[in-house]
């Protein structure tokens, strides 16, 4: 028997303090979240920094690009994930970025730090579907 590719990529990271401004953006495209991924998120995203950098995000076909709210601003990809291998979230990439290649930036329906009780230096699993 064949085996096919995996339809995900597993990646492992330690959760980190944001840079604050999350809840911002989440709250200017809630809208446009609740539209393409079918929930309101929580205002404010969980920051994970990635240890296995080699997972790269622009090998993932399975992206549903979500336009900017207006001028000044910019397409975000977003990529379906699980967390845990059980939740659906979202692993949002803005096309510019303050934030480094190994952050990755997840949105929910949930405040994740509350429902998993994380904090700065947990470990998280997320399963993104490719």
């Amino acid at each position: 028997m064949k085996h096919s590719k995996p339809f995900y990529k597993y990646v492992k990271g330690r959760v980190v303090s944001g840079l604050g401004e999350g809840s911002r953006y989440v709250s200017l495209y809630s809208e446009l979240f609740e539209k393409y991924l079918g929930f309101k998120p929580y205002p404010g995203t969980l920051n994970i920094v990635v240890e296995n950098t080699t997972v790269s995000m622009d090998s993932i076909v399975n992206k549903i690009v979500i336009p900017p709210p207006g001028n000044g601003y910019v397409s975000v990809y977003a990529y379906r994930a699980y967390i845990y291998g059980v939740e659906v979230v979202y692993v949002v990439k803005p096309m510019i970025t303050k934030h480094g290649r190994e952050i990755d930036e997840v949105v929910s329906r949930y405040n994740l730090r509350e429902r998993y009780c994380l904090r700065d230096g947990s470990i998280v699993e997320l399963l993104i579907m490719v």
